[in-house]
């Protein structure tokens, strides 16, 4: 059976916390507008998202991106992984906006990003007012590395800080077999050990069949456990939909965050995903 997400309206600025998840941005919002796999914070004014977006390469590697925002705000709905350790899914429409993460504050000239053992530096970049990795220039990540970023005094915009999280491992599907009519479609993959991470699920498809793309999903946040049957009564236009358009990609995402004092949140996210093809 399917479940749909309640939405709960935040305050704008907020919603850039939200959307600067990348990858999470594309999915989560679907399913709650940042609310069920969310927290609300206490009254603070000032926040940091550092958010580490990757692809698995193979031989559990990635290679990812990474961009710093600093913004104001009454409160936020922030994004918290370890909330999300219930299976849920939903209908939703396939939105094919490209989300671009921009900030609003500048606070200091860079920030660093230690990951694994590799030291990083993330310029200013004015045009999106954010902290970012140079384009066309990712950085790579092995299985069971941590990434702490630092940022630097940026007087009244945010305080110095530090934050760690472990990388979201690379993601990989075991084998899937299309259903028949009236049976589930079982999707399994490499789970982890710790209730810190989650997986979203989204399953693509034209809907209706003349449809030029997939503009249609099944969508679900699920718990990082391996598994998950996704219910033959949610298949029934997946599997009427052109081959061409059918996709199924699979994200495991990861939080944290720090109260720096009573009016500043530091947050991170790590996300990686991959698309499975159907045979």
């Amino acid at each position: 059976m399917l479940f749909s997400f309640p939405i709960v309206p935040m305050e704008h600025r907020a919603r850039v916390f939200c959307r600067s998840l990348g990858a999470i941005a594309a999915t989560v919002t679907f399913l709650t507008s940042c609310a069920q796999l969310t927290e609300s914070t206490p009254s603070s004014s000032r926040f940091a998202a550092v958010n580490i977006v990757a692809k698995a390469t193979g031989s559990g590697r990635a290679m990812a991106n990474a961009t710093v925002i600093f913004f104001d705000a009454i409160s936020a709905a922030v994004p918290n992984s370890a909330l999300q350790q219930t299976d849920q899914c939903t209908f939703a429409n396939v939105d094919t906006t490209t989300v671009v993460t921009r900030g609003v504050k500048k606070a200091g000239t860079s920030v660093g990003l230690l990951v694994g053992t590799t030291a990083l530096t993330l310029p200013y970049d004015a045009g999106l007012f954010r902290y970012a990795n140079p384009v066309n220039t990712p950085f790579s990540y092995a299985t069971g590395d941590v990434a702490q970023a630092t940022l630097p005094d940026g007087g009244e915009v945010f305080p110095a800080s530090a934050i760690s999280v472990r990388l979201a491992e690379p993601l990989l599907p075991g084998p899937l077999v299309l259903p028949v009519s009236g049976q589930a479609l079982v999707v399994t993959w490499n789970a982890v050990s710790d209730t810190s991470s989650a997986i979203i699920l989204q399953l693509k498809y034209a809907n209706p069949t003349t449809s030029t793309y997939a503009n249609e999903q099944v969508i679900c946040s699920l718990k990082d456990d391996g598994r998950y049957d996704v219910p033959a009564g949610g298949l029934t236009a997946f599997l009427a939909s052109p081959a061409n358009r059918r996709s199924l990609q699979l994200t495991r995402w990861r939080t944290k965050e720090s109260s720096i004092d009573s009016k500043t949140l530091l947050h991170i996210a790590t996300s990686v995903d991959t698309v499975i093809v159907f045979p």
